[in-house]
């Protein structure tokens, strides 16, 4: 397998918004005697590529390679196409978009990137071992995609298409020689991250006649691009524009996208395609950009066209499986289940993303923050490992991490902190818990130690921590910086004390677990102070204070009472509603369960009053969204005057509640690889419970089924997992363990509420 270092591209002018560069397309001619026995082809296309063989497209997933700093790593694809070949004349040709090497949107530093150039691609050939050539021997010319933005957007201009380019026969007696271009200085490896590839085809619920054109609803949010094919007149331009949410019913809109970062310009311009029909049967499929949305609205077609065109949403996310599944009698809880998972699915391209329409960056505290739940709802463990390869890659000598991978020079001065550079030690920990693998925690040790030595120079001289960003987007009040922080730095210590022992690094991990005790004798000193008959006071008592402390070990088991009483009061002060950012999300739920009882965690989640997470339910929610703002209507009836940054209607670092029902409803507890803690909790407003997670030797499941004084539960066991069977507090089981193959226990109150 050769990696080839030689890079060739087209056109070496950078595309602009100002000046457009047709994406290029690449071909080569070559003939074989005899058929080999193998044919291997490695390719790294920058910024993304499309591979064909003798007319086929073989490219092995869109938005190939995969997104990556290629200064710190180069990802390369291999094919074996033996089976592809005729003796006599092939063809093996090749499309190219800008992807990352050249993002025009002026904000995150996209459009300062170092290694900004037109795209470029190296390219080896093999028969049978022996190299046959590389990309040198190509010739090029443009293609029919006249501007491409992987952010935004794609121009395509039907008129332009080269028929049968990709195929033996084609003229290209016309095209030009390839034109050398630098090679990226990055690592040159395979990429072993599963492939971006649909998994669900969505066609419209319903069309209506909107304020300037026509607008599709696909019933569901979602991320992809989409295939339209249409007729029209030659020349004739379209435009298409997607987005979560339509004003009022007439028009798309992607105000709520507006932020500091995104001027009305390219606000406008973003998730907006501009088409140009040949005047026969066109087929569009952009490949070169994604987008997230649920509506469409199409502008510049007629009536006819409208009612006669076929437009398809191909939603797509990397090719990983299902990991678990949950379910249950109650509506909403299923509801909000699906909308994790499909916050989930669509924020998942190449690595997690913090959405699909305005920024999708790599934000490491997104991916921290939803850890556990992506992998009990998803096989996704490799393709996160994948990602944290660039996360070490990412690190500077300091130690310190960027909010955002992968990254030139953005994220460093602001957008990381404790409650995101906790990537580095959450990610390989979760990995381990749930496959057993200590792959991830031995790649990212050496990093670890690193940032510790960085967070440790971040104390002030209380020794205390506020380096970083807040409890995110809380619902109503704000945590100081110096709780959450404080409490995250104990938590990445001992979370870096565990992995080091994992992998025998003794005194790393001595070292590790005596920085954790200083941070919780300072926080303890001065913030908690439980010896205080009403402390924390002031701007500390917080539930996301209350709620974290409790969670991450501040309080010693004697206090515990004390503490739980004050996380009460304070809910209480609330009106019963959750009061807290992202960050907390994380632990309340789980706290609240544990020490309050399931119904409590569910009467705050499930409140019909916002702010809750039910109450955002009647708005036609179907993914998580960014922040817990209000309005009347549903998203295909924004309010006209929704406030610019009304955030995403696409995010998952709220999704944690999908390992709260799993740990709580279904009661599986993952704490130990091959080991499940059964510890279910029996719910007033939730009667009966399917779930399922798949270790690598079977699939463990339950079924539940109670009446709030006796409780059926059916549970597999599959050989090679470790059980504990843990009834809840006033409840007996008939049952003392679990063994492997279906077992049938139950539960009898013991207790009355």
């Amino acid at each position: 397998m050769v990696f080839s270092d030689r890079f060739y591209g087209g056109d070496s002018c950078v595309c602009t918004r100002e000046e457009h560069v047709p994406a290029p397309l690449f071909r080569k001619k070559f003939a074989l005697e005899t058929l080999p026995t193998s044919f291997e082809v490695t390719v790294c296309g920058l910024g993304v590529y499309e591979l064909y063989i003798n007319g086929k497209r073989v490219t092995k997933g869109y938005l190939a390679p995969y997104r990556s700093n290629p200064d710190h790593i180069l990802y390369y694809d291999r094919y074996e196409l033996s089976k592809e070949l005729s003796v006599g004349e092939n063809v093996i040709a090749l499309a190219l978009g800008n992807g990352i090497l050249s993002s025009n949107i002026a904000v995150w530093d996209n459009d300062k990137y170092p290694w900004r150039s037109a795209p470029k691609f190296a390219l080896a050939a093999e028969a049978d071992g022996k190299q046959l050539f590389d990309a040198s021997s190509f010739v090029t010319a443009g293609g029919e995609v006249t501007y491409n933005d992987w952010h935004c957007t794609e121009y395509i201009d039907a008129r332009l298409v080269k028929h049968g380019w990709t195929e033996v026969g084609y003229d290209d007696a016309a095209w030009l020689p390839v034109s050398p271009a630098s090679a990226p200085k990055g690592e040159k490896k395979l990429c072993t991250a599963e492939p971006v590839t649909v998994y669900e085809q969505r066609t419209p619920v319903r069309m209506w006649k909107g304020e300037r054109g026509y607008l599709f609803d696909f019933g569901a949010s979602g991320a992809g691009t989409y295939r339209l094919r249409i007729k029209g007149e030659r020349g004739q331009v379209i435009r298409i524009y997607f987005s979560d949410c339509v004003i009022e019913g007439k028009k798309i809109t992607n105000r709520n996208l507006y932020c500091w970062s995104l001027t009305d310009e390219i606000a406008e311009e973003m998730q907006r395609d501009t088409l140009t029909l040949s005047g026969g049967e066109d087929v569009f499929e952009p490949r070169f950009t994604f987008k997230g949305f649920r509506y469409a609205e199409i502008v510049g077609i007629t009536p006819q066209q409208a009612e006669a065109l076929e437009i398809t949403f191909l939603m797509f996310s990397n090719g990983f499986g299902r990991a678990g599944a949950f379910s249950c009698d109650n509506e909403e809880i299923r509801r909000l289940q699906a909308c994790v998972c499909a916050s989930d699915r669509s924020n998942f391209i190449h690595f997690p993303l913090d959405c699909p329409q305005r920024e999708k960056n790599g934000w490491t505290g997104d991916a921290a923050l939803s850890a556990e739940q992506l992998l009990l709802n998803f096989d996704c463990a490799n393709s996160l490992t994948v990602w944290l390869e660039n996360i070490c890659r990412a690190q500077r000598e300091d130690g310190s991490l960027p909010g955002i991978v992968p990254t030139a020079t953005w994220g460093y001065a602001w957008g990381a902190g404790p409650g995101w550079d906790d990537v580095l030690f959450e990610l390989p920990y979760r990995i381990y818990l749930y496959t057993g693998s200590l792959d991830a925690i031995r790649l990212c040790a050496p990093h670890m130690q690193k940032y510790l030595g960085y967070m440790k120079s971040k104390r002030d001289e209380r020794g205390l921590f506020a380096y970083g960003l807040e409890d995110w987007l809380p619902v109503n009040v704000h945590t100081p910086l110096y709780v959450t922080d404080t409490i995250l730095c104990k938590s990445i210590a001992e979370k870096a004390q565990a992995c080091f022992l994992l992998i025998g690094m003794q005194k790393e991990a001595a070292e590790a677990g005596a920085l954790a005790a200083e941070i919780k004798q300072a926080f303890r000193k001065h913030v908690l102070r439980p010896w205080e008959l009403d402390g924390p006071l002031g701007a500390d008592n917080t539930q996301a204070t209350h709620a974290m402390s409790i969670y991450y070990g501040m309080y010693e088991r004697e206090e515990l009472a004390s503490a739980v009483y004050k996380l009460r009061y304070r809910i209480g002060q609330a009106g019963g509603h959750m009061d807290f950012g992202a960050i907390a999300n994380r632990v309340f739920w789980r706290v609240v369960g544990e020490y309050m009882g399931v119904d409590e965690a569910l009467a705050i989640m499930l409140h019909p009053v916002y702010p809750s997470f039910a109450a955002l339910l009647p708005h036609g929610m179907t993914t998580l969204w960014e922040g817990f703002e209000q309005f009347e209507g549903d998203l295909a009836h924004v309010p006209a005057n929704i406030p610019d940054g009304f955030w995403s209607f696409n995010h998952h670092f709220w999704g944690d509640i999908s390992a709260f029902f799993y740990r709580y409803l279904a009661g599986i507890c993952i704490d130990a690889p091959n080991f499940v803690r059964f510890a279910p909790q029996f719910a007033r407003t939730v009667r009966r419970v399917r779930a399922e997670h798949r270790f690598a030797c079977g699939k463990f499941f339950v079924e539940i089924e109670h009446d709030g004084k006796r409780a059926s539960c059916r549970v597999g066991v599959p050989e090679g997992i470790r059980t504990q069977l843990v009834p809840p507090a006033g409840w007996k089981a008939d049952a003392e363990v679990l063994v492997p193959g279906e077992n049938i226990v139950t539960f009898q109150r013991t207790e009355d509420d």
